[in-house]
């Protein structure tokens, strides 16, 4: 980890570098496959922080889930998987959900975890729909009815995934 702030503070301090965002997160995604992390959080930890670049975000989120390249911490783990998902990516969504649902780097809440995983499962997310009776048993008839207003408005809101463009990511929902 040293290895990695110490590289990117040498990056910061020579001023800015262009970055192709989609070479940047293939070499991030490349690395994190083979288990080399370090090289992996150096390729997307820029993408995620400058260029808030949805995908990446989902990778790091991850890596701070796992402690690998980064230390591990579910905060952190729950703020870059909560940028994701809002800007679409089901897998984001789905993860997220589970973190309410555990109350893993995010109060334990069961209305956020069931909208977040309804809008991954309305995405098309293969694992949501199979963790959504169990979080809807543990709600109260009241709280069942208020997470489904919520998941509603978290479909209207995070339902579409990011659209890419030639110059990299666009996310209009964010604007909303």
């Amino acid at each position: 980890m040293k290895r990695v702030v110490i590289t990117l503070a040498a990056l910061a301090w020579s001023g800015t570098v262009y970055c192709d965002p989609s070479a940047s997160f293939n070499a991030g995604v490349a690395a994190y496959a083979r288990g080399d992390y370090d090289t992996a959080a150096l390729s997307l930890i820029p993408l995620a922080e400058s260029m808030d670049h949805p995908y990446a975000q989902r990778v790091l989120a991850e890596m701070y889930a796992k402690g690998q390249g980064v230390d591990q911490d579910p905060e952190q783990a729950a703020k870059w998987y909560r940028s994701a998902a809002e800007k679409g990516v089901d897998a984001a969504q789905y993860k997220l959900g589970l973190l309410y649902r555990d109350g893993e780097g995010v109060p334990q809440d069961m209305e956020y975890a069931y909208a977040w995983l309804s809008v991954a499962a309305k995405q098309g997310n293969r694992f949501a729909p199979s963790e959504l009776p169990g979080v809807e048993s543990r709600l109260s008839e009241a709280e069942r009815s208020q997470a489904r207003k919520l998941a509603e408005d978290f479909i209207r809101k995070y339902g579409e995934p990011p659209q890419l463009t030639p110059e990299g990511i666009d996310t209009p929902l964010q604007q909303r």
